[in-house]
């Protein structure tokens, strides 16, 4: 390596090779580093000799003078770690450390310094002289150090604590995050309070946060673990790792995330509940709301980003084919009823509700919401925040607004008997009522409505409409290929082999756009039911969920499976994706023969008519699959019938028709 490096500064033209030589039969007398022997030499400067390295070996070299580095960068690197192996963090950028070095053949250091702190190296070259400046100016005073081994505890450095008075106050460094006065939080314990005012911890918070804002999580993790501290982001709906802190940062780090939440540093036992609100690059204020709770390895804490300067979509935005948004539309026309947006957590009712608050806004309507927490806000609503401390909940709200005179209320979420029947009073009794509930599909809104102690008959009357959701992330647009998708993902979908050859199929691939992820954003795909006559009467005979959901598919609703494949097959999203949202999926319906109802692939019968449809076994009468020989129920053979049913197939064919046609033009904005 050294006759390398030696070579170098001969073909850089700053040194003989008879000044090798001697440098050379210094450095075997004295043990020195070649290049600091040729400084002590005065044959070249410290300089020049880190220039020539960068040149000849391809890194890149930099002025840490001219380029200091970013504060929040050179405390991922602890302080002795970096004057031990004299280097210094320079910037960080998305997944990627910049680290300037005087000997970039170190390449041991590269592999460590990514394993330490959890990201990607990228070396630069400077001299030791400037990465000696940086290390001792660019560390803040205070410094977070281990204690004597054995002990768990953190202390200050040497410096002193600023006062608590007007001097103190405006000594003490202060980043771009909101700060929450003192007097609002309980007094913790002095050791607690002093390491989260430690300058290393709040640059690092102030971090982990805008590099949240930044890169547009939902949602920060902070995960102790038994040798780290692990900050993972919620990126389009899946977790990913972003960082892994040393361990020796946890009790700081939670700490200051609990001031700044209003929490009480001191109690560690039990789970808080608090709200933070933090500045982004562009100086706007994005709010966190924060919970804590109590692991194995020490208390974790969980940020949900609630970003308000994304602002409401419209309808026509968030991913509804054209069929769908019209029956939306539909449910929003009425002045009074029910509209249940049903989906897991985080897939996207809210953002749904907003849009549809937006397109029934209007200087002629009252419109009043209860929600927790407030997600958007939008102008000329009036909006409320449920407080369970002072015992304002989703209930005792929805009381007092309905003397307010609404025209249309949010509900947030439905949880309880005495929520729902409120609920369903206000919508029998001239308001119109939005609200949310957790529920695999549309049909399952009234089992769940049971259950909770509501009468059917009360759901079949005030019920308009179920909008059922899920989030796939949409493909990069940039960087997306078309691809066959392997068997076992056709069969999974329900498209045959033949078909499948005239669709045009994407996968994911990654590229700077989109992080390296293939996706960029995510997108719905939505169950619309509307609640008809026939439907009214299966809810109030308490019919079964298989019941109501083929009544809906019978009147034209498209289901999950079918919406998403939509937009699979308009190259929005991934079979794969699709298929991790959505666990059943039909490829089309055809219409009866008799009475011109959509049926599904596997039905028997038309639900509407009772007319007996092609593709069963001529014997015991069960859907059969298209190649089968033998019915695998009755274990006889279909071949006596195969000429009959390939004339009906044909007959069938010519009355079949694809989904609703999408509008694809709105997947692609």
């Amino acid at each position: 390596m050294r006759k390398k490096i030696g070579e170098c500064l001969i073909q850089a033209g700053l040194i003989t090779e008879d000044d090798l030589k001697a440098a050379l039969i210094e450095h075997r007398r004295t043990g020195e580093r070649v290049g600091v022997v040729l400084v002590r030499m005065n044959l070249a400067t410290e300089k020049q000799i880190a220039k020539a390295l960068a040149f000849q070996l391809g890194f890149p070299y930099i002025n840490l003078a001219e380029n200091p580095p970013e504060p929040s960068a050179v405390v991922l690197i602890p302080k002795e770690v970096a004057s031990k192996r004299v280097c210094v963090a320079v910037r960080l950028e998305k997944n990627l450390l910049t680290v300037a070095m005087s000997d970039p053949l170190l390449f041991s250091l590269v592999q460590d310094l990514e394993f330490q702190t959890g990201y990607r190296i990228k070396q630069v070259v400077a001299t030791r002289g400037d990465i000696v400046d940086a290390i001792q100016f660019g560390y803040p005073d205070k410094q977070l150090m281990r204690l004597a081994p054995g002990t768990a505890e953190l202390a200050l450095g040497d410096s002193p604590r600023p006062g608590r008075g007007a001097a103190g106050a405006a000594a003490h460094r202060e980043t771009a995050i909101a700060r929450r006065s003192e007097d609002d939080v309980f007094e913790p314990a002095a050791g607690l309070q002093e390491r989260s005012e430690a300058a290393p911890i709040i640059d690092l918070v102030d971090l982990v946060v805008r590099s949240a804002i930044k890169s547009k999580a939902s949602d920060i993790h902070v995960e102790p673990m038994e040798k780290g501290v692990l900050i993972r982001h919620r990126l389009d709906g899946l977790l990913k790792e972003v960082m892994d802190l040393p361990r020796w940062v946890h009790e700081g780090l939670i700490a200051r995330l609990k001031i700044m939440a209003g929490m009480d540093i001191a109690e560690k036992r039990l789970p808080q509940d608090g709200r933070l609100r933090a500045s982004a690059d562009d100086g706007t204020e994005v709010d966190f709301r924060v919970s804590t709770l109590r692991t194995l390895f020490g208390e974790k804490v969980v940020m949900r980003v609630l970003d308000h300067r994304k602002g409401v979509p419209a309808l026509e935005e968030i991913g509804m084919s054209a069929i769908a948004l019209e029956e939306l539309r539909g449910f929003l026309r009425h002045q009074h009823g029910m509209i249940l947006v049903v989906g897991p957590t985080g897939s996207g009712k809210t953002t749904t509700l907003s849009a549809a608050l937006r397109a029934v806004q209007s200087e002629r309507t009252n419109i009043i919401t209860i929600e927790d927490p407030i997600e958007y806000q939008i102008a000329g609503v009036n909006q409320t925040q449920i407080n369970e401390k002072i015992k304002l909940t989703f209930a005792s709200a929805l009381r007092s607004i309905l003397r307010q005179d609404p025209d249309v209320i949010l509900l947030g979420e439905i949880r309880d008997a005495e929520t729902a029947k409120i609920a369903m009073q206000a919508a029998q009794t001239g308001h119109l009522v939005l609200s949310t509930l957790h529920t695999d599909d549309a049909p399952s809104v009234c089992t769940r409505l049971m259950d909770i102690g509501t009468e059917p008959y009360v759901i079949a009357s005030a019920l308009v409409g179920v909008v059922a959701q899920r989030l796939v992330r949409r493909l990069c647009a940039q960087c997306r290929r078309q691809y066959t998708p392997p068997p076992d993902t056709l069969r999974a979908l329900n498209i045959p082999d033949a078909d499948a050859a005239t669709i045009p199929f994407y996968k994911s691939v990654g590229c700077d756009q989109c992080n390296h992820t293939g996706y960029r954003g995510r997108i719905g795909i939505y169950e619309v039911m509307r609640v008809d006559d026939r439907l009214r009467r299966l809810i109030s005979a308490r019919a079964s969920e298989d019941q109501l959901g083929e009544a809906a598919i019978a009147a034209g609703m498209v289901t999950l499976g079918e919406d998403g494949l939509a937009k699979v097959k308009s190259g929005v999203t991934t079979p794969e994706e699709l298929l991790r949202v959505v666990t059943e999926v039909r490829e089309m319906r055809t219409l009866c023969a008799g009475c011109g109802a959509a049926v599904g692939v596997d039905f028997i019968a038309c639900p509407q008519c009772g007319k007996r449809l092609n593709g069963g076994c001529p014997h015991c009468g069960r859907a059969l699959q298209p190649g089968w020989n033998f019915c695998p129920y009755c274990a006889r053979s279909t071949e006596e019938r195969r000429a009959a049913r390939r004339l009906k197939e044909r007959e069938a064919a010519q009355g079949r028709r694809e989904l609703p046609a999408a509008n694809v033009a709105e997947f692609k904005k």
